[in-house]
């Protein structure tokens, strides 16, 4: 693999999109959140404050990524997939790996906690695109590339999944997919491939009741009284929520959907809360930017100077895009729900710093670009 040759100049709008999104996210889980937070632990701005302390870890995060030498994570790719599957183990182990809310999904070490399954999206980003890079033109090889991805890529799953988690679990999907594409596999077993995912992705909501409830909620519009107040309650409030804000919105913190009435509405839900308070106008604002933000993105696997360069803008871009349009689609009831934040607006502590972490590194891949 040739050499990377760093261009001086970086794509500015990756890190002021990434900032607008971010202080956005802030300023609205400061108005989706006091309730809650008040009730639960008698400080209105808890869920605020940690969000920005996960904040300013994450701008630290952006800039470290957006200089490390590329070279160094392409020559340490298969260290990243060893760090993921003991990541993973570890959230099974009592000690280190509480149970809360019925799910393994933490790591605590006491002073702080994280979900390794946030971390699994980057570092899996980096493994395959490293991988497939080095395989260069043999990619339609299904001994040396197929069947290694399926080994790899089944096992990370089956840990989140056994979480479980299977929000992540689908953005990982997707991101890696995405990657093999990319990376010029052969088309008929893409589409293998693809069916087997599927068929899998089938079965393993129809092992778990309450996977079946939520398919069950978005695939029957018309639900029973019970179904309204079981599996088809969040997405019903979603949707009322968005309906309330019309064009302009109700006004920001003056939404009412966060009263007790629109799960998680500092979190998964927080788009709702956006909708509501801001309208459909200034919503689609924020779209964009998520658009134009993939669009970026993009635009460098484009004209990437390499093989590597490519594959890792890819994904990065795809995973971004991919979890922001199931988020999204969960809260307009066109996908069902599945529990994923808004990259970069959505309150949790891992999944802020990460994307940072990833939009750094994607402002980095800008540098390796053909003029």
């Amino acid at each position: 693999m040739s050499q990377f040759k760093l261009r001086r100049k970086i794509d500015p709008t990756i890190p002021i999109l990434t900032l607008v999104l971010s202080v956005f996210g802030l300023i609205m889980i400061l108005s989706s959140s006091q309730i809650q937070a008040a009730h639960n632990s008698g400080n209105a701005y808890y869920f605020f404050i940690r969000q920005l302390i996960a904040w300013l870890i994450g701008a630290s995060a952006f800039f470290y990524f957006m200089k490390i030498p590329l070279e160094t994570l392409y020559q340490n790719r298969t260290g990243f997939l060893i760090i993921i599957l003991i990541l993973l183990g570890l959230v099974f182990l009592p000690i280190i790996g509480p149970k809360i809310a019925g799910v393994h999904r933490w790591i605590d070490l006491g002073f702080f906690r994280f979900q390794p399954a946030e971390v699994a999206k980057l570092l899996l980003i980096l493994y395959f695109a490293g991988n497939l890079a080095a395989k260069g033109r043999d990619t339609e090889d299904p001994i040396k590339v197929l069947i290694p991805f399926i080994c790899v890529l089944g096992l990370v799953v089956g840990l989140i999944i056994f979480q479980p988690d299977m929000g992540t679990a689908l953005v990982i999907i997707i991101t890696s997919l995405a990657v093999l594409f990319i990376a010029e596999a052969n088309i008929w077993q893409y589409i293998a491939l693809i069916f087997v995912g599927v068929m899998a992705l089938l079965l393993i909501i129809y092992i778990a009741p309450y996977r079946v409830s939520r398919l069950n909620a978005f695939l029957n519009k018309n639900t029973s009284q019970q179904d309204k107040l079981g599996s088809a309650y969040h997405g019903i409030q979603a949707k009322i929520a968005i309906g309330t804000g019309g064009l302009w919105g109700v006004g920001f913190g003056r939404g009412t959907s966060k009263y007790s009435f629109l799960p998680e509405s500092h979190n998964d839900s927080i788009f709702a809360v956006i909708a509501e308070e801001l309208g459909y106008l200034r919503t689609m604002l924020v779209l964009l930017a998520y658009f134009y933000l993939a669009w970026r993105g993009y635009l460098i696997t484009r004209a990437a100077n390499s093989r590597y360069v490519l594959l890792l803008a890819a994904g990065i871009t795809t995973a971004i895009i991919g979890q922001m349009l199931i988020n999204v689609g969960g809260m307009l009831g066109v996908l069902p729900l599945t529990g994923v934040p808004l990259p970069l607006i959505s309150y949790g502590g891992t999944s802020l710093i990460v994307t940072m972490a990833m939009l750094g590194l994607l402002t980095n891949t800008s540098r390796e670009t053909k003029d």
